[in-house]
């Protein structure tokens, strides 16, 4: 984790005041948290954070094997999943100045984009979320989403970020049970 530290006669009203309480925010929920670190990757030339590194220390999916022979295909699941977050020019803005979230290793979930060119985008888009919503509670919904608390694999607005995860979810984990890993109802495949 990161100590928080920063020159206090640089940090301007607005902007830089946030950036300190999201870190200060950050700080509190994740410094202690055996789930969730992070670290910061960049600064502004005052110390604010810029982007963090964010890294998931809990089982998810990553992919899936090849079909068997009735065309079913198993999760493949890991326990280090890194994401990395770019807090823009704009940011905090109502009109897009929004962070980045990026996976850069593999996640399998509906609402993180596995394939092509935007693979690893993460779709934040949930009710009552806007520039208002620290990171540190966006940081808790993608926990949520590696854990599959929360996901959206309905065909349906708002629609799924990747849809053939979303169809593999509807189609293969949901009826198979795959869906349902964590702590309290341990995965059938493990």
């Amino acid at each position: 984790m990161e100590a928080i530290s920063y020159n206090k006669d640089k940090v301007k009203p607005g902007r830089e005041t946030r950036l300190y309480n999201e870190w200060k925010m950050m700080d509190a929920e994740y410094a202690s948290n055996d789930m969730v670190s992070y670290r910061i990757t960049k600064n502004s030339p005052t110390g604010m954070p810029l982007a963090y590194e964010i890294t998931f220390h809990l089982k998810s999916i990553t992919g899936v094997e090849e079909p068997d022979a009735k065309g079913l295909q198993k999760p493949v699941f890991g326990d280090n999943h890194v994401l990395q977050i770019t807090i823009p020019n704009n940011y905090p803005s109502a009109d897009g100045g929004y962070p980045d979230f990026k996976f850069v290793t593999d996640v399998w979930h509906p609402n993180i984009r596995f394939f092509g060119e935007f693979k690893g985008h993460v779709c934040l888009n949930f009710p009552n979320s806007g520039a208002s919503t620290p990171l540190a509670e966006y940081v808790g919904k993608v926990a949520a989403y590696l854990r599959y608390d929360e996901y959206h694999a309905l065909d349906e607005e708002p629609y799924p970020e990747d849809q053939t995860v979303a169809q593999w979810v509807r189609e293969q984990a949901e009826p198979q049970g795959w869906t349902v890993f964590n702590e309290a109802s341990p995965c059938p495949l493990q």
